[in-house]
């Protein structure tokens, strides 16, 4: 059975705030911790620490879709702190990115690693996500190809 503790209403516009929610699944050690500032202009940024996954997809979704929502600004996501995400956490991301697009929003991720980006960029999230394109993974779109050499 999984909780969210620490869920909070949304701050008031104008102020620096810090919101967050952990989501603890039984006890275990920590999955995922989400947490959101806003600054006096008005844009939030949300931390994503830990793991984005199938155990965590549902209550993650819900929090973001709600930050989102309570936002006129633009909603950054900071994946530095990020140390998993399976394909139900990317369903997550593209969901989100949904969600932003239907209400009229803007929303960019940030800090994404390497890992990520690759996995993004093999299932074409990558253009869901311009901002966090790379150009050392450009490599993935080249057709893989061997050569042999004869040495002689």
């Amino acid at each position: 059975m999984s909780r969210v503790a620490g869920d909070q209403a949304p701050p008031d516009r104008g102020t620096d705030s810090d919101m967050g929610a952990v989501i603890d699944l039984a006890g275990q050690a920590l999955q995922l911790e989400l947490a959101y500032l806003v600054t006096t202009e008005g844009k939030a940024t949300v931390r994503v620490r830990g793991e984005l996954d199938i155990a965590t997809a549902d209550q993650a979704y819900a929090y973001l879709r709600d930050v989102v929502d309570s936002q006129e600004g633009p909603v950054t996501m900071n994946l530095s702190e990020l140390t998993f995400c399976d394909a139900a956490g990317l369903g997550v991301l593209a969901r989100v990115a949904a969600h932003a697009r239907r209400s009229g929003r803007s929303l960019e991720l940030t800090g994404a690693r390497p890992a990520l980006l690759k996995i993004m960029a093999i299932t074409g999230m990558d253009e869901t996500f311009p901002e966090i394109s790379n150009p050392a993974l450009s490599f993935i779109s080249l057709p893989r190809q061997a050569a042999i050499t004869r040495l002689g």
